[in-house]
């Protein structure tokens, strides 16, 4: 990339030369911007899992949004942001290059990032509130959950108060720790009234939350401690009663695909995979 006059920039490298006061940090965020234009966002990676060369999954079931309009110039100021830290470059433009694009459309959108450097965990506050206004259903796609207790706690609330909360998650991860930890979590979803899929064809890596028939949110952000306190995440919020009605029916076509996950049946898993699972949410906080 170097050769053919493009810049490669890294987020916290590595060094063995030198201790590393933030090893727990990364940058999960995934996003493309072209011409300033066109700005991608959402949950896909640049590797071979997606290309299906992977040995172990068969390609990745993933959710990316292609955006236009007002809102790609604040994906594009996120990525100068850490493009700034990263290289050490400062950007070099004029008040042209901020100039405000004709709307697109007319949804609405909210590119919201977080990551260990902001207090507030802006993401997760959002999660939170949609969670808690919920009032018909709340369904949910993650790789992975491992949630902390506040929004474990709003999830289980909204379910016993009758709010249809179905979460999906794959049979199968692609780590055996996190699928222990979150399979932790299972039985008390199952007590509380929340309706668990296992999505069965390969690795589920979609990062997506759909509230009642407006709202909508895609981006980098998983159900777990990682992606809430650890990782600098960006997602965008959608608010439009017709992007929602598509995204549902995305989400409707996956459960086709899952298997649903009843009390009676998870009970009996071995006792020995309920303890290791029992250690994995030991160390939910960290994973």
């Amino acid at each position: 990339l170097k050769a053919a006059g493009g810049k490669v920039a890294f987020f916290f490298p590595a060094n063995i030369l030198k201790i590393q006061w933030r090893p727990n940090y990364r940058n999960h965020r995934k996003l493309v911007i072209i011409d300033e234009k066109v700005a991608y966002v959402g949950g896909l990676n640049v590797a071979s899992e997606y290309e299906g060369r992977s040995t172990k999954f068969k390609g990745w079931r993933d959710t990316h949004l292609r955006l236009v309009g007002g809102c790609v110039e604040d994906v594009d100021a996120r990525f100068l942001l850490d493009w700034r830290y990263a290289s050490g470059e400062e950007f070099q433009g004029d008040d042209q290059d901020y100039k405000v694009l004709i709307p697109a459309g007319k949804i609405g959108v909210q590119i919201v990032s977080c990551g260990p450097d902001s207090p507030e965990e802006e993401i997760k506050r959002v999660y939170l509130k949609m969670i808690n206004s919920a009032e018909k259903n709340i369904y949910v796609q993650t790789p992975y959950f491992i949630p902390d207790q506040s929004i474990f706690e709003a999830l289980k609330t909204a379910a016993l108060s009758g709010v249809d909360v179905r979460l999906m998650m794959p049979r199968n991860p692609d780590s055996r720790l996190l699928r222990l930890a979150s399979g932790s979590y299972i039985k008390e979803c199952l007590l509380a009234g929340i309706k668990v899929y296992f999505y069965e064809p390969t690795m589920l890596h979609s990062k997506l939350v759909l509230i009642d028939d407006e709202f909508v949110t895609t981006g980098s952000t998983n159900f777990d401690f990682r992606s809430f306190e650890h990782n600098f995440e960006c997602n965008a919020l959608i608010y439009s009663r017709e992007f929602n009605k598509k995204m549902r029916a995305i989400f409707a076509a996956d459960q086709r695909q899952c298997t649903r996950i009843i009390l009676s049946h998870w009970r009996r898993r071995p006792l020995v995979t309920k303890a290791f699972e029992s250690l994995a949410r030991l160390l939910s906080p960290i994973l």
